[in-house]
Protein backbone atom coordinates (compact mmCIF):
# COMPACT_ATOMS: atom_id res chain seq x y z
CA UNK A 1 0.00 0.00 0.00
CA UNK A 2 1.71 3.38 -1.34
CA UNK A 3 2.07 6.07 1.66
CA UNK A 4 0.89 9.47 0.55
CA UNK A 5 1.31 13.03 1.85
CA UNK A 6 -1.46 15.03 1.58
CA UNK A 7 -0.38 18.72 2.02
CA UNK A 8 -3.01 21.68 1.67
CA UNK A 9 -4.05 24.64 4.06
CA UNK A 10 -7.71 24.08 2.73
CA UNK A 11 -9.04 21.83 5.63
CA UNK A 12 -12.17 21.18 3.06
CA UNK A 13 -9.61 20.13 0.12
CA UNK A 14 -7.38 18.41 2.67
CA UNK A 15 -9.93 15.95 4.18
CA UNK A 16 -11.69 15.36 0.94
CA UNK A 17 -8.76 14.25 -1.31
CA UNK A 18 -7.46 12.32 2.00
CA UNK A 19 -10.60 10.06 2.39
CA UNK A 20 -10.70 9.70 -1.28
CA UNK A 21 -7.34 8.26 -1.56
CA UNK A 22 -7.60 5.76 1.38
CA UNK A 23 -10.83 4.94 0.02
CA UNK A 24 -8.34 4.08 -3.31
CA UNK A 25 -6.70 1.96 -1.29
CA UNK A 26 -3.67 4.49 -0.38
CA UNK A 27 -2.12 4.63 3.60
CA UNK A 28 -2.05 8.55 3.68
CA UNK A 29 -1.12 11.21 6.09
CA UNK A 30 -2.31 14.70 6.03
CA UNK A 31 -1.12 17.96 7.05
CA UNK A 32 -2.32 21.39 6.69
CA UNK A 33 1.62 23.16 6.14
CA UNK A 34 4.78 22.98 4.74
CA UNK A 35 7.00 22.42 8.20
CA UNK A 36 4.66 19.65 9.13
CA UNK A 37 5.14 18.02 6.05
CA UNK A 38 8.90 18.20 5.73
CA UNK A 39 9.08 16.32 8.97
CA UNK A 40 6.90 13.50 7.64
CA UNK A 41 8.92 12.91 4.86
CA UNK A 42 11.66 12.73 6.85
CA UNK A 43 10.57 10.82 9.44
CA UNK A 44 7.96 8.56 7.46
CA UNK A 45 9.64 8.54 3.94
CA UNK A 46 6.08 8.63 2.16
CA UNK A 47 6.19 7.08 -1.45
CA UNK A 48 4.72 10.43 -3.17
CA UNK A 49 4.02 14.08 -1.83
CA UNK A 50 1.36 16.24 -2.89
CA UNK A 51 1.60 19.56 -2.37
CA UNK A 52 -0.58 22.98 -2.66
CA UNK A 53 1.14 25.89 -3.84
CA UNK A 54 0.66 28.24 -1.29
CA UNK A 55 0.69 27.14 2.27
CA UNK A 56 0.37 29.61 5.48
CA UNK A 57 4.06 28.63 7.04
CA UNK A 58 6.18 28.16 4.05
CA UNK A 59 5.63 28.21 -0.19
CA UNK A 60 4.47 24.94 -1.52
CA UNK A 61 7.91 25.50 -3.64
CA UNK A 62 10.00 25.64 -0.58
CA UNK A 63 8.90 22.43 0.46
CA UNK A 64 9.76 20.94 -2.42
CA UNK A 65 13.25 21.92 -1.97
CA UNK A 66 13.31 20.71 1.00
CA UNK A 67 12.13 17.57 0.41
CA UNK A 68 14.15 17.28 -2.95
CA UNK A 69 17.64 17.93 -1.58
CA UNK A 70 16.79 15.88 1.88
CA UNK A 71 14.61 13.15 1.14
CA UNK A 72 13.64 10.72 -1.85
CA UNK A 73 10.39 11.89 -1.54
CA UNK A 74 9.33 12.46 -4.68
CA UNK A 75 6.23 15.38 -5.52
CA UNK A 76 3.68 16.48 -7.39
CA UNK A 77 1.82 19.73 -6.83
CA UNK A 78 -2.31 20.30 -6.67
CA UNK A 79 -3.08 24.13 -6.71
CA UNK A 80 -5.45 26.83 -7.55
CA UNK A 81 -3.24 28.62 -10.01
CA UNK A 82 -2.03 26.94 -13.69
CA UNK A 83 -0.07 29.87 -13.87
CA UNK A 84 2.83 28.93 -16.78
CA UNK A 85 4.96 30.57 -14.42
CA UNK A 86 4.47 28.46 -11.60
CA UNK A 87 4.42 25.45 -13.76
CA UNK A 88 8.00 26.34 -15.04
CA UNK A 89 8.78 26.90 -11.12
CA UNK A 90 7.35 23.15 -10.47
CA UNK A 91 9.69 21.68 -13.15
CA UNK A 92 12.60 23.25 -12.22
CA UNK A 93 12.39 22.26 -8.23
CA UNK A 94 11.57 18.28 -9.51
CA UNK A 95 8.14 17.88 -9.65
CA UNK A 96 6.64 15.53 -11.44
CA UNK A 97 3.29 16.38 -11.77
CA UNK A 98 0.82 19.55 -11.56
CA UNK A 99 -3.13 19.25 -11.25
CA UNK A 100 -4.91 22.32 -11.05
CA UNK A 101 -8.28 22.91 -8.53
CA UNK A 102 -10.47 21.95 -8.32
CA UNK A 103 -10.20 18.35 -9.04
CA UNK A 104 -11.58 15.13 -8.19
CA UNK A 105 -10.03 12.29 -6.87
CA UNK A 106 -11.17 10.03 -9.27
CA UNK A 107 -8.23 12.44 -11.88
CA UNK A 108 -5.68 12.34 -8.97
CA UNK A 109 -5.23 8.80 -8.92
CA UNK A 110 -4.21 8.67 -12.42
CA UNK A 111 -1.74 11.14 -11.89
CA UNK A 112 -0.35 9.50 -8.95
CA UNK A 113 0.43 6.06 -10.10
CA UNK A 114 1.80 8.17 -12.52
CA UNK A 115 4.14 9.69 -10.57
CA UNK A 116 4.77 6.79 -8.67
CA UNK A 117 5.80 4.95 -11.98
CA UNK A 118 7.97 8.30 -12.82
CA UNK A 119 9.58 7.95 -9.05
CA UNK A 120 10.10 4.33 -9.25
CA UNK A 121 11.97 4.38 -13.16
CA UNK A 122 14.22 7.67 -11.59
CA UNK A 123 15.44 4.99 -9.07
CA UNK A 124 15.81 2.36 -11.25
CA UNK A 125 17.87 4.43 -13.50
CA UNK A 126 19.98 6.28 -10.66
CA UNK A 127 20.84 2.18 -9.90
CA UNK A 128 21.96 1.85 -13.29
CA UNK A 129 23.99 4.70 -13.27
CA UNK A 130 22.14 6.32 -16.43
CA UNK A 131 22.55 9.98 -17.42
CA UNK A 132 19.13 10.70 -14.72
CA UNK A 133 19.18 14.55 -15.51
CA UNK A 134 17.88 14.83 -19.74
CA UNK A 135 15.88 11.71 -18.83
CA UNK A 136 14.21 13.26 -15.43
CA UNK A 137 13.91 16.68 -17.26
CA UNK A 138 12.27 14.69 -20.15
CA UNK A 139 9.70 13.06 -18.37
CA UNK A 140 9.00 15.77 -16.14
CA UNK A 141 8.48 18.13 -19.20
CA UNK A 142 6.52 15.65 -20.64
CA UNK A 143 4.07 15.35 -17.40
CA UNK A 144 3.84 19.32 -16.76
CA UNK A 145 2.90 19.54 -20.69
CA UNK A 146 0.07 16.70 -19.71
CA UNK A 147 -1.75 18.55 -17.12
CA UNK A 148 -1.85 21.91 -18.79
CA UNK A 149 -3.35 19.99 -21.75
CA UNK A 150 -5.77 18.42 -18.92
CA UNK A 151 -6.74 21.55 -17.30
CA UNK A 152 -6.95 23.89 -20.21
CA UNK A 153 -9.26 21.14 -22.10
CA UNK A 154 -10.70 19.38 -19.17
CA UNK A 155 -9.25 16.18 -20.28
CA UNK A 156 -8.42 13.31 -17.90
CA UNK A 157 -4.77 12.41 -17.56
CA UNK A 158 -4.92 9.43 -20.46
CA UNK A 159 -7.38 11.80 -23.06
CA UNK A 160 -4.41 14.70 -22.68
CA UNK A 161 -1.62 12.49 -23.11
CA UNK A 162 -3.08 11.35 -26.36
CA UNK A 163 -3.63 14.71 -28.03
CA UNK A 164 0.01 15.95 -26.54
CA UNK A 165 1.23 12.68 -28.67
CA UNK A 166 -1.11 13.00 -31.59
CA UNK A 167 0.26 16.77 -31.69
CA UNK A 168 3.84 16.17 -31.73
CA UNK A 169 3.20 13.58 -34.74
CA UNK A 170 4.22 16.35 -37.17
CA UNK A 171 6.19 18.39 -34.39
CA UNK A 172 9.83 19.36 -34.71
CA UNK A 173 11.93 17.91 -31.92
CA UNK A 174 8.45 15.59 -30.72
CA UNK A 175 6.57 15.60 -27.63
CA UNK A 176 9.74 16.86 -25.96
CA UNK A 177 10.21 19.81 -27.82
CA UNK A 178 6.07 20.42 -27.68
CA UNK A 179 6.18 19.87 -24.38
CA UNK A 180 8.76 22.18 -23.57
CA UNK A 181 7.22 25.24 -25.72
CA UNK A 182 3.60 24.55 -23.79
CA UNK A 183 5.49 24.93 -20.64
CA UNK A 184 7.44 27.89 -21.76
CA UNK A 185 3.95 29.87 -21.91
CA UNK A 186 3.62 29.90 -25.93
CA UNK A 187 0.46 29.90 -27.48
CA UNK A 188 -0.31 26.66 -29.59
CA UNK A 189 -2.93 25.47 -30.98
CA UNK A 190 -3.64 21.79 -30.13
CA UNK A 191 -6.04 19.64 -32.67
CA UNK A 192 -8.13 17.39 -30.71
CA UNK A 193 -9.39 14.94 -33.25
Amino acid sequence: MPKILVVDDDLAVLATISLGLRRAGYHVFQVDSGLPAIQICRREKPDLAILDMNLPDITGLQVAQTIHSETSTPFIFLSAHSDEGLVKAAVEVGALGYLVKPVEVSRIVPAIEVALKRADEIVQLRLGNANLGDESMLHRETDMAIGLVMERHQLDRAAAFDVLRANARGHPGGIAMLAQRLIEGEKITLTMD
